[in-house]
């Protein structure tokens, strides 16, 4: 049995129009993507500046349109994340499968009775699902009522495939202004108070999924994710540096609601779904954050460089660290989200130093706590 890992790589454009960069961006997608080893493009991520959520439609529109008109059938999931780039002026993220010829693979476009599109992998051994863009109707709906909307197209999904909130392996959670506080609430709050009612349906038997909480400037609330099932290996991968956000005490929600009431953000710190041989590794957003509480240094280099050491921690990678664990792996890329847009060119020089040739997305987006000025997710192979 073989699990066929997701390849991940990262375009830049600038210099031109909105609509050229991303028709650029997309031609090197229909090119590149694992085509030119026989793979097939499942996922695009386009991060992009716009002055209001108006102008978000426009853009996405175009981009499902394209999409619609170049794409053979399986057409890739499409998402698009209201993050100014801050290297380059818009930026994709390819998600391609590389297949194989010695195992039968299928690559399929479903649909749920509610025409919620998405992807099915699969062969004799598992299956994979691919989803992304899942979002409200109306952008300008309270912040719960969207997250309910998006959680149940999540749902219909998993459902129409016979699995549940339990299988997913990888989510992205992108929240229009997460730090805004509304009648006492957090925007990040209200959405994991929902994230906890639709998850309380699951068993949770291989933990919570890596996942990613993150501001944009507009968009509404987001959710992309991967769900697996079948004959894979899924282990959560905990940090001991820090504890699990999913057991969060009350000193770190910020609501109006008593504690037995708030739900803390349901998440590993990482994921890895293997096949014994190869595997792929989820590092969830992270941050400067020790236990469960923040580094609070203004200074983003140290808390750039302590995020890393997070993530090395996690996946075993510390320099000179002996009896490196199980579930070791290589960095294959990051995403770096950015507070404040003047730190980008220092954090990428700090960054370049660290981690040579690494493709990196530099984005500006708001974190889910006030002293927290940068974080970092990624992806690793073993």
């Amino acid at each position: 049995m073989k699990y066929y890992r997701i390849k991940c790589e990262i375009y830049k454009a600038e210099g031109k129009s909105w609509e050229r960069m991303a028709e650029e961006l997309l031609l090197s997608a229909v090119r590149g993507g694992g085509k030119e080893h026989g793979g097939k493009v499942v996922r695009l991520v386009f991060f992009t500046f716009c002055e209001d959520n108006r102008e978000y439609q426009l853009q996405r529109s175009f981009l499902e349109q394209w999409v619609d008109d170049h794409f053979v059938s399986p057409r890739p999931v499409v998402s698009l994340v209201a993050q100014k780039p801050l290297v380059a002026n818009l930026v994709l993220e390819v998600h391609s499968l590389v297949e194989a010829a010695d195992e039968a693979l299928t690559i399929e476009e479903q649909f749920t009775s509610s025409s919620v599109r998405y992807l099915r992998i699969a062969t004799s051994h598992y299956r994979e699902i691919i989803a992304g863009g899942l979002c409200a109707d109306d952008l300008n709906l309270p912040v719960r009522e969207q997250s309910e909307q998006a959680f149940r197209k999540v749902e219909e999904i998993l459902k129409t495939e016979q699995m549940n909130f339990g299988d997913i392996v990888r989510q992205w959670n992108y929240l229009e202004r997460i730090t805004d506080i509304t009648h006492g609430n957090q925007c990040y709050q209200d959405f994991n108070d929902v994230r906890t009612l639709f998850y309380a349906s699951s068993a949770w038997e291989s933990g919570y999924p890596a996942a990613t909480g993150i501001g944009t400037q507009y968009g509404g609330i987001l959710i992309d994710f991967n769900a697996v099932s079948g004959e894979v290996d899924i282990v959560p991968l905990d940090n001991d540096w820090q504890r699990a956000a999913h057991v969060y005490s009350d000193e770190v929600l910020i609501s109006h609601r008593a504690d037995t009431e708030k739900g803390t953000p349901k998440f590993e710190r990482g994921k890895s779904v293997s096949d014994r041989r190869q595997e792929v590794i989820y590092i969830s957003g992270t941050a400067a954050i020790r236990g469960e509480e923040s580094v609070t240094t203004g200074d983003v280099l140290l808390q750039t460089e302590i995020t890393l050491e997070n993530i090395q921690h996690l996946i075993g990678l510390e320099e000179g660290r002996e009896n490196l664990p199980e579930h070791s792996g290589k960095l294959g890329l990051l995403r770096v989200y950015l507070k404040n847009e003047e730190d980008a060119p220092a954090v990428k020089v700090d960054l370049d130093k660290l981690c040579p040739d690494l493709p990196i997305a530099y984005l500006y987006a708001d974190v889910c706590r006030e002293e927290l000025l940068i974080e970092i997710e990624g992806i690793a192979y073993l």
